[in-house]
């Protein structure tokens, strides 16, 4: 199949360098020259024939804050991206990134075996071979594979309400952190829907992220028609994950060209904006019980480039008794599967550094944000407890 890219519009940057006093990477380490260079700057290097550009465009995180600043309107963020699947085409990809990209194939596996797995993964001998073999660094925890799966709790469990919404729940939230759906699926029957689960894969944005254009479209182009049953049977959907969320309502569309994803991206929406269009129809449960704790809440870049504001935010703030502190801070740094390489490690703790003062300073009880990756990331800067906002909201309503 012939390769499509979406329209480059890298001629209307000004040079302005807004977007280089925004990049996280570029803050903290001289090896990349910003999205100024790597994307508009470069985009002569991606016309087929040219050779690619220099590996340094591999360190592009992927936070889409310089598409966010950029007061031109340019795809800065996807040019870095075509740029980085060219370059990778080129070199070659280490199975070691291969294997980050399809984990989801082991994930079923790690929860069957899940007390065996999560022993061996803390192993240092473990620990050892896949920083000198593979490449992943020692020093960046594997995340806890749990059992039962969400798809395995949700078959037993019996959702009911009087209306539908369908649920794209994610493969990370299915085997390593299955409370967070749990406790979207409760929320939702407290505000009387009945929740179905679509079948589903793996989003691709694990594979987006490393320039597997390839391997994205073909997640998209299981899950689009699935969307699209459950969107022509009269349901919308909902995410937990931000990345999963940007990933169906942006990327599908604009770089990976997935027939009819457009009405999909329609009926898609985040768990909280989805909450606060409830609360602003007068359909929310408002029947909440204090919780006297102290959190602050960092919002996700791909929360922040989906253009909802701050959803979570506004309905947590009804909770009597939740004092609750937004982190004034850019990129956690960890950026999908960017901070589990050994390359990367050292550029990823010192983007997080920021973030992880601003906690210090707020010192909240508990973090919460809606990202799977900034969770892990603050869990590992901080040694806090950080939750999904919506397991406190769920706290709050039951």
């Amino acid at each position: 199949m012939k390769q499509v890219w979406p329209k480059s519009n890298a001629d209307v940057c000004i040079r302005c360098a807004t977007c280089m006093a925004i990049c996280p990477v570029s803050r903290v380490t001289p090896l990349f020259p910003g999205p100024k260079q790597a994307g508009p700057g470069a985009d002569r290097f991606r016309r087929p024939g040219d050779s690619s550009v220099d590996e340094w465009i591999d360190l592009c995180i992927g936070c889409h804050l310089c598409d966010m600043v950029c007061s031109s309107g340019v795809n800065i963020s996807e040019l870095n991206l075509i740029a980085k699947a060219k370059y990778l085409d080129e070199k070659g990809r280490p199975f070691r990134d291969w294997l980050l990209t399809h984990i989801y194939l082991l994930g079923p596996l790690g929860s069957l075996f899940s007390s065996i797995v999560n022993r061996l993964l803390k192993y240092s001998i473990t620990e050892c071979l896949l920083d000198t073999f593979l490449k992943i660094d020692r020093r960046r925890e594997l995340p806890d594979y749990q059992s039962p799966t969400f798809r395995q709790w949700f078959k037993v469990h019996p959702s009911q309400g009087d209306k539908k919404i369908a649920y794209f729940y994610g493969c990370y939230t299915n085997t390593n952190e299955v409370d967070v759906a749990r406790a979207t699926v409760q929320v939702l029957e407290a505000n009387g829907f009945e929740v179905i689960l679509p079948p589903q894969r793996c989003c691709g944005i694990p594979m987006l992220g490393n320039g597997d254009f390839k391997g994205a479209r073909k997640m998209g182009l299981y899950n689009v028609p699935s969307l699209l049953n459950v969107i022509h049977s009269g349901s919308d959907i909902v995410f937990s994950s931000t990345s999963c969320g940007h990933m169906i309502k942006h990327e599908y569309s604009r770089l990976l060209a997935i027939p009819k994803s457009e009405e999909v991206a329609e009926h898609t929406f985040d768990i909280f904006e989805f909450l606060r269009s409830l609360k602003e129809s007068g359909n929310l449960n408002m029947d909440l019980k204090g919780l006297p704790l102290k959190v602050a809440y960092f919002a996700p870049c791909h929360l922040r480039s989906l253009g909802i504001g701050l959803p979570a935010l506004e309905i947590l703030r009804l909770i009597p008794g939740l004092r609750i502190d937004n982190i004034e801070a850019d990129c956690c740094g960890l950026g999908g599967t960017f901070g589990f390489k050994k390359e990367k490690y050292e550029i990823s703790q010192e983007i997080g550094r920021d973030l992880a003062e601003a906690i210090e300073r707020l010192n909240p009880e508990i973090v919460l944000t809606d990202c799977e990756g900034c969770r892990m990331q603050i869990r590992h800067l901080t040694g806090l407890k950080v939750l999904h906002p919506i397991q406190i909201l769920r706290d709050a309503l039951l």
